[in-house]
């Protein structure tokens, strides 16, 4: 081919098929079409990262409201004789099972004479029983009393009904992959909080 039979493919449509005929017989040449910006892996994964952290945010947040509105409004109601930290102090106790004094107040970032105030106000209000260990008689385990227990244990109420609505929302493979997650989550990625194998104790203080 000549320069002059040269064919400029430069006014080629952007999209669809150009087709030629010259003296070495029908050409045709495919224009692909423009594609839609697409964004990189990298961004990808950004956009999903901002995504985990307002998801993780918004369940923490919400369980964390809840809490909250739980606990004022036994104050609205004039029900409640606990205050706002000894709420928390009964929450710890309840997530660390049946701890110790020593375990309480190293939760708690406390020393071990304000940790012993906190929990004998709480005795004296009925909330927390002491039971003597029967090895170290030294130590004291904390129980949460069937008081606390049925009129204060209001977080772990709406967890529950969370998780029940969850078992309805989602298929059993869903629900088994999120436990896997949440083991993951909870065994690999918080290794700073230590929580008892048994989970947060949910019934009050032993028989004698």
């Amino acid at each position: 081919m000549t320069a002059t039979n040269k064919q400029d493919w430069s006014n080629a449509p952007k999209h669809g098929i150009l087709i030629h005929n010259d003296a070495k017989g029908l050409r045709v040449r495919l224009r692909r079409p423009a594609l839609p910006y697409a964004p990189s892996r990298k961004q990808d994964l950004q956009e999903v990262f901002a995504m985990l952290d307002q998801a993780f945010q918004q369940v923490y947040t919400k369980f964390k409201l809840h809490f909250y509105q739980q606990v004022f409004s036994k104050f609205e109601n004039r029900e409640a004789t606990l205050t706002t930290v000894e709420s928390f102090c009964m929450e710890v106790i309840m997530a660390l099972g049946h701890p110790t004094i020593a375990e309480f107040s190293n939760m708690m970032n406390l020393s071990t004479p304000n940790a012993a105030y906190k929990i004998n106000n709480l005795v004296k209000k009925g909330y927390v029983k002491k039971v003597r260990s029967t090895t170290d008689k030294r130590e004291y385990y904390l129980y949460p009393t069937r008081k606390y227990v049925d009129y204060y244990s209001i977080s772990y109420a709406y967890l529950q009904q969370v998780v029940d609505r969850a078992k309805q929302r989602f298929s059993p493979d869903e629900l088994q992959k999120l436990e896997e997650m949440l083991r993951v989550v909870s065994e690999e990625l918080m290794p700073e909080i230590k929580l008892p194998a048994g989970g947060p104790a949910t019934a009050a203080e032993p028989q004698p």
